[in-house]
């Protein structure tokens, strides 16, 4: 016996919830499917390096180029970079077999090898940088869909509140991670227990694979965030102040990058991501909970003022006075170390910092002034309730008067009884006469 078949309700689907089929290449089409569009482009680059054919075009895109060749001569002009306390790291020397002949009675120079790959930089960067902006949208996406949005949901928020919330979730996933990685790197390279590495044998024209890999993705973060305002359909009156902020986060990272400074950018980027990623999970608190956003501010404050006074110090003791000692303008080197150059620099890092603190004090200020506007609208509205409870005190006394009145007016009911009894009788005794008369 055939049984009926039973089709759930969401199986068929209602006409309400039906979405919309949307034109393939259409603004709406690459917006919804972005992620997925450029996740296909970024696994084709890589699916590309096992094929012979096409591993020549997707090298560039994937791997760090520029490798510097492992041998370097003694006499290379660049073989002072690896001197003094991490040298013995970096490379080793190995001295050549040498048979002694007729012309040739003196041994060569040792042969300089590099223990662990060094990078230069140079265009095929480009390549690698735009690979790493593809990446950072995917992640982003991934992020979004599956963390952000299920802790978006509980909130309620409004669409101004909206755009705040997702802006801060970006950045506090960009910041935390950061400032881990700058750290670590940092302390590899052991920039922070010697700070003179920071300036010595300038120009650093090799990067270890870590530190290469670190300032071109810091790079393609802050460019991928220029596409996202379009993939995110963000709102015409928040592109323009998005767009000056990451203009303005990006160019001092290309300039510390191009211009051989990336010893203390590493620095001063652990620094700054430590200070910010606490700004903005003061941002993300007081959208859920101002009190706990409250809390926060102290300690926030604190870590602000010692990133900005760090920087700044930094600046002028690596431009202002180490980098001083050996002046020279080399292009071909690579060597920018002129004075424009350094008083550009600590300009730029000085106006930064300014930059920085005008907007946090301007901050405080407005959650200051708010919160007191909030406190008297506050107590302009609990003021009609106070009068009316001393209205309703006042009327709950006022009974209490009348009552002590009656209980007064009961005391003495006599004389009030007495004058009542004696009406009556003397209209009783005028109708009696009355009658009587007409008889």
């Amino acid at each position: 016996m055939a049984r009926d078949i039973k089709i759930p309700v969401a199986a068929l689907g209602r006409p309400g919830k039906k979405k919309k089929n949307v034109p393939i290449l259409s603004h709406e089409f690459v917006q919804e499917n972005h992620a997925d569009i450029i996740s296909i482009v970024c696994m084709l680059m890589v699916f590309g390096l096992m094929v012979e054919v096409t591993k020549s075009v997707c090298i560039p895109f994937v791997a760090p180029q520029h490798l510097v060749n492992d041998t370097i001569p003694e006499n290379n002009s660049n073989a002072t970079n690896f001197t003094g306390p991490i040298a013995g790291d970096e490379y080793e020397e190995e001295q050549e077999v040498f048979v002694a002949g007729p012309n040739n009675t003196q041994a060569p120079p040792p042969v300089r090898r590099f223990r662990v790959p060094h990078y230069a930089v140079g265009p095929l960067d480009l390549c690698t940088l735009t690979f790493y902006t593809m990446v950072w949208i995917v992640v982003h996406a991934v992020f979004k869909e599956y963390l952000w949005d299920r802790f978006h949901k509980p909130l309620r928020l409004s669409k101004a509140k909206t755009s705040v919330y997702f802006e801060s979730c970006n950045f506090i996933t960009y910041y935390l991670i950061t400032a881990v990685w700058a750290f670590y790197v940092a302390g590899k390279e052991r920039l922070l227990t010697d700070v003179d590495l920071q300036w010595r044998d300038y120009p650093h024209l090799h990067l270890t694979f870590r530190m290469k890999i670190f300032l071109l993705v810091q790079i393609g973060y802050w460019l991928h965030n220029i596409p996202e305002l379009y993939f995110l359909k963000a709102r015409k009156d928040e592109i323009a102040s998005r767009v000056q902020v990451y203009i303005v986060n990006v160019i001092p990272l290309i300039a510390l990058y191009c211009l051989h400074f990336q010893r203390i950018g590493t620095v001063l980027i652990a620094f700054h991501a430590a200070a910010e990623l606490l700004s903005h999970m003061h941002v993300l608190l007081g959208l859920w909970r101002e009190s706990a956003a409250r809390t926060l501010v102290p300690f926030w404050t604190l870590i602000f003022a010692v990133a900005r006074v760090f920087s700044v110090v930094l600046a002028v003791i690596v431009f202002g006075v180490g980098l001083s000692r050996e002046s020279g303008l080399d292009l071909a080197r690579g060597n920018y170390n002129t004075l424009t150059v350094r008083m550009g620099m600590v300009a730029g890092i000085v106006l930064l910092q300014l930059l920085l603190a005008w907007q946090f004090i301007t901050a405080q200020l407005a959650a200051i002034r708010d919160r007191r506007e909030r406190s008297e609208i506050q107590s302009k509205l609990d003021r009609p309730a106070t009068e009316k409870r001393g209205r309703q005190k006042k009327e709950k006394d006022a009974p209490s008067a009348d009552s002590d009145q009656d209980q007064q007016d009961a005391d003495a009911p006599e004389p009030v009884a007495a004058a009542k009894d004696s009406q009556p009788r003397k209209r009783a005794t005028g109708g009696d006469g009355a009658r009587k008369t007409r008889h």
